[in-house]
């Protein structure tokens, strides 16, 4: 008798696989396949012949679910049992890594005010000296580069190891040393021991957008030359939002190289141009001024905050500048346009002691602070004099059509 019931639910559970198999070519979506009438008449069925069988019954429903509990008890075991493993290779193999020179702290080239929410630059356009040490010095307004700056996921690598950057402070802590904000964590390496293979990206709990962004570009990052490291930004449509409206983005963009010698040292950003063509890695879109003019940067925010200008690479709009010195000079700084916020009143703007908008002063009724976030137009920006109506000067980093001095990733 029970062989007879066996063999009738194992004929009659075949044929509810082949029926939803049909509807499903028929173009039935799961839900639809669950509740056509024919399925529903054939599971009645099944659960009839099966409620014939004995609780201990291999083929019986209750058999069944403590069977598939079993199994993902044993699969979520074997799992934590790799993520334990692969963890400690990882931690013992960054234990024993050089370290190379992690990506420096960027300050803001303009003068600002706030903080948080708050947080802007205010005309009239002032480079933030203190922080930045352009505008002082022997050469205060030098030849520079101007690169895009793109938000993604910081890592750097050299020809046997991948990092991430790791942010230990979170928000920016006034009074402590920048130099100690940030660490690395290792996430994947090669050698002897993983037969020159990258070894990291597809272990349990492994990030599978960072996956997705360097797999086109490992092979590329292992023949680096030993004691150079490249430095650039993971990019992915679900890694950060300006990337979101772009299915399946995934991607690298190098903004900087360094060399181990000695106490190790950034190179130039010519050298970052000729080493990313050399190695056949996408770098981030740059022009040269011949000289740094803080009003011309400005004017570059307060152009991509009004035509809503996109990367060279990628229709997305631009997070903002990264200036950096030309040759042999550190000198670095960064501009956001979001950071960018415009001024109109009917008779007076909120002053803090230094003239600047403060965090804590009174905004009265008739002063309206706009922002990128709240949409500028190219006419508000003329009219309070962030935008110039006429100019001779190029403006910057333009698509690769119109620009011709712009070079981008390939």
């Amino acid at each position: 008798m029970a062989s007879e019931v066996h063999q009738q639910i194992d004929a009659l559970a075949a044929g509810v696989r082949e029926l939803k198999a049909s509807l499903k070519a028929q173009g039935l979506k799961g839900l639809e396949v669950n509740r056509h009438e024919e399925v529903v008449k054939k599971v009645e069925l099944l659960l009839q012949l099966k409620s014939q069988l004995s609780s201990d019954d291999p083929a019986g429903d209750e058999a069944f679910f403590a069977r598939q509990r079993q199994e993902k008890e044993e699969a979520q075991r074997r799992k934590q049992a790799d993520l334990e493993e692969q963890s400690k290779a990882l931690q013992a193999e960054q234990e024993k890594a050089p370290q190379p020179l992690i990506q420096r702290k960027i300050f803001h080239l303009f003068q600002h005010a706030g903080s948080g929410a708050s947080f802007c630059y205010m005309p009239p356009p002032r480079l933030n000296s203190k922080d930045t040490g352009f505008g002082e010095g022997d050469i205060p307004h030098p030849a520079v580069y101007v690169t895009e700056k793109w938000d993604g996921t910081t890592m750097q690598a050299t020809s046997t190891h991948i990092f991430k950057r790791l942010d230990l402070w979170g928000k920016r802590r006034d009074g402590q040393d920048p130099s100690q904000r940030y660490d690395l964590r290792l996430l994947a390496w090669r050698g002897e021991d993983t037969g020159s293979a990258w070894r990291g990206l597809d272990f349990v709990g492994a990030d599978s957008r960072l996956f997705e962004a360097l797999s086109p570009q490992l092979e590329r990052i292992a023949s680096l030359e030993a004691g150079l490291c490249v430095y650039f930004e993971a990019v992915h449509t679900d890694i950060n939002a300006n990337f979101k409206s772009l299915p399946g983005f995934a991607g690298i963009r190098v903004f900087d190289f360094s060399r181990s010698e000695g106490a190790g040292r950034f190179l130039a950003f010519e050298e970052t141009i000729d080493l990313a063509a050399c190695y056949g890695l996408p770098i981030v879109g740059w022009a040269r001024r011949e000289q740094l003019v803080a009003e011309d940067i400005w004017q570059e925010l307060a152009f991509a905050a009004a035509e809503e200008r996109q990367y060279a690479t990628a229709p997305a709009p631009i997070e903002g500048f990264v200036v950096r010195e030309a040759g042999s000079g550190g000198r670095i700084a960064k501009a956001r346009v979001e950071q960018l916020h415009g001024l109109e009143s009917s008779s007076k703007k909120a002053k803090c002691k230094n003239g600047n908008l403060s965090a804590t002063s009174p905004v009265t009724e008739d002063v309206k602070v706009i922002t990128y976030a709240d949409g500028f137009s190219k006419d508000h920006l003329q009219a309070i004099g962030l935008f110039p109506k006429m100019t001779d000067r190029p403006i910057l980093l333009h698509s690769r059509v119109t620009f011709p001095l712009l070079s981008s990733a390939r």
